[in-house]
């Protein structure tokens, strides 16, 4: 049986737009919303991206978004396999609020667990070697949220007014400008930005990233695939952000990532936290 207020799905037989309708949670926690929506894009045949979201009676939410690659094929079937197993085990063990360590040591031994599972099929169907994904995933737990990433699918936090990442792409552009070899604005432009060098699927290059935030009234976390990042610059997303409340940002980045040419499938998530005046 899936979790209550629970949404998984592989988007290969939706290339339209498709969006979730929010849930929020009252009680001694805050009022706390969540809205998805994707799109193939102009340039794809098929969309390859991939989510799930849930509030589990436990009170913890979860939202997890995937970006395929490998193929027509491959990419499909390894961003599936990627949210739906993500989503199972995500509700089997977040059964209580975890303290950020036993959290950290959880989602890692996930992420471990479902990269195998996608290098396991792979193994055993010759045409779908080489597929692979990234992951970004929210999991909220009372007043603190947990941030996991692989890949170059990124995670934002807008508060009072200004928006920051809060993943560090695993690219070769990200490692470009880290060593100072280009700036952060040829990295947006470079011919080898979409070269990822951390994926779902392949066990040596498969460790996440995980780190810890408050939440607070008014925060929004975003969370997307690059293809809301390729398009469209931070700046942007911060105007539109400032512009707008938090349930219309969504079809808006996909709006102005598809005005930007659309090249690649383009999956928005939003979780935020309403103000304490919001409610009333």
């Amino acid at each position: 049986m899936p979790p209550a207020d629970s949404f998984a799905q592989n988007l290969k037989s939706n290339p339209k737009i498709d969006s979730i309708p929010s849930f929020s949670q009252k009680g001694r926690d805050p009022v706390v919303k969540s809205y998805i929506m994707t799109d193939i894009g102009r340039k794809r045949s098929s969309n390859q991206d991939a989510f799930c979201h849930a509030r589990l009676a436990s009170g913890v939410q979860f939202m997890v978004l995937c970006d395929g690659m490998g193929g027509h094929r491959g990419g499909n079937v390894a961003s599936e396999i990627a949210v739906r197993s993500f989503s199972e085990l995500l509700t089997d063990r977040l059964t209580e609020v975890l303290r950020p360590k036993e959290l950290k040591s959880l989602l890692s031994g996930m992420i471990a667990r479902v990269s195998f599972l996608i290098s396991q099929t792979a193994a055993e169907t010759p045409e779908l070697a080489g597929m692979g994904s990234t992951v970004v995933l929210a999991v909220r737990c009372g007043k603190k949220i947990c941030i996991a990433h692989v890949g170059d699918s990124r995670a934002y936090l807008y508060r009072d007014g200004t928006l920051r990442r809060l993943t560090k792409d695993h690219s070769l552009v990200q490692e470009m400008v880290d060593r100072n070899e280009i700036s952060p604005e040829e990295a947006e432009s470079h011919p080898h930005r979409n070269v990822i060098t951390r994926t779902l699927g392949y066990a040596e290059d498969s460790q996440p990233e995980i780190l810890f935030s408050d939440v607070r009234d008014g925060d929004v976390f975003l969370l997307c695939t690059d293809g809301l990042t390729v398009p469209l610059r931070d700046q942007r997303i911060l105007e539109l952000l400032r512009e707008n409340p938090p349930e219309a940002v969504t079809p808006l980045l996909i709006s102005e990532a598809l005005q930007g040419g659309g090249p690649d499938n383009i999956t928005v998530g939003i979780l935020y936290e309403e103000r304490k005046e919001d409610q009333r």
